[in-house]
């Protein structure tokens, strides 16, 4: 009797373990793809816009922003930008940061404040966007002594390429 017990308890359990997984997948089914897209550099982020859009920037820039449009970020979405300089080999990690969604919404951005007296080395950088594993899209920049006229970022993000700005706020923090 006590191993029939046991036996239909166990089955009770590893049904109700199948049926929360089962019910975790088809929500996560439902639910769109994440999705970052028209990745802009900024001098800057002013009523939810990228501020001055910009690929080439000078050594003695204090902060560079990151702006971007979003889609399917779901409250408590951790987001991880990576900050590259690609004139090393292999190219060098600046910073990690990360944010966590708390609120819906369709745009975010990071950006990278230099320390006090610092310069932004001469050269390109890469901006990668990161939920868990993914890399879901990046941008670039390039640190340059003479600033020419800014020029649109441009944009990795899966199969397409995009740089219009979008709108509304989904997630803000400094790497």
């Amino acid at each position: 009797m006590k191993t029939k017990r046991r036996q239909n308890g166990t089955l009770t359990v590893f049904f109700a373990v199948i049926s929360v997984l089962i019910i975790t997948v088809k929500a996560q089914e439902s639910r769109p793809p994440v999705r970052f897209f028209d990745l802009t550099t900024a001098h800057g982020i002013v009523d939810e816009r990228p501020l001055h859009p910009a690929t080439v920037f000078a050594p003695d820039e204090e902060v560079i922003y990151v702006w971007y449009a979003a889609e399917g970020c779901a409250i408590g979405t951790t987001i991880r930008s990576a900050w590259v300089y690609l004139e090393t080999d292999p190219p060098f990690r600046l910073a990690d940061a990360s944010v966590v969604v708390e609120q819906a919404g369709t745009w975010g951005q990071f950006n990278f404040r230099l320390a006090p007296g610092k310069r932004w080395a001469i050269g390109r950088y890469r901006i990668e966007l990161w939920v868990g594993d993914e890399l879901v899209a990046s941008t670039y920049f390039e640190v340059s002594p003479r600033t020419t006229v800014s020029r649109r970022a441009r944009v990795f993000s899966g199969e397409r390429t995009d740089s219009s700005p979008g709108s509304d706020g989904i997630a803000r923090n400094s790497a």
